[in-house]
C-alpha cells in the first residue's frame, strides 16, 4: 500500500512541479501523514526534485517559456542559501524542521489568499465600472 501511496504522490507532485509551483509542495505535507520523519522527506524530495526540473526546464525550453536573461541573480544567491540551510537542516530535530515547514506554508498559503482577494476586488470593480447602461443595450 505504501508504494502505491509513494507512486500516487510522485504523480501529484510531478504536476505541481511541472508547472514551476514546487513539488515539494504537495511531497512534504503526504509524506509527513505516513509518518515518514521530516529529515527523510526534506531528502526525498529534493532527490525527486532533479528529474521533475529536468523534464520541466527541457518543456519549458521547447515551448520558449524560458527567459534566462536574469536567472543568474537568483542562481547564485540561491546557492549559498541552499548551503546554509542544508547546514541548519543537518543539525536540526524533526520537530523544528516540521514547525518551521508548516509556519512557512500558513505564511505562504495566507499571502495567496490576500493576493487572490484582492485580484478578485480588482475583476469585480473592473466589471462595475464597465457595465454601464449603454453597454446592456
Amino acid at each position: 500500500m505504501k508504494i502505491f501511496l509513494y507512486i500516487l504522490f510522485g504523480f501529484f507532485a510531478g504536476i505541481v512541479g511541472g508547472m514551476g509551483m514546487g513539488g515539494g509542495t504537495i511531497l512534504v505535507p503526504l509524506f509527513s501523514f505516513l509518518d515518514v520523519p521530516q529529515y527523510l522527506i526534506q531528502t526525498i524530495n529534493l532527490f525527486s526534485f532533479l528529474p521533475m526540473c529536468l523534464m520541466a526546464l527541457v518543456l519549458h525550453f521547447k515551448n520558449k517559456l524560458v527567459q534566462p536573461k536574469n536567472t543568474l541573480w537568483i542562481i547564485l544567491p540561491a546557492i549559498v542559501t541552499s548551503l546554509i540551510g542544508a547546514i541548519f537542516a543537518g543539525k536540526t530535530t524533526n520537530q523544528v524542521l516540521s514547525t518551521c515547514f508548516g509556519v512557512f506554508l500558513v505564511v505562504i498559503g495566507g499571502w495567496q489568499l490576500v493576493v487572490g482577494i484582492k485580484a478578485a476586488k480588482v475583476s469585480y470593480m473592473h466589471k462595475l465600472l464597465n457595465n454601464t447602461p449603454t453597454d446592456i443595450v
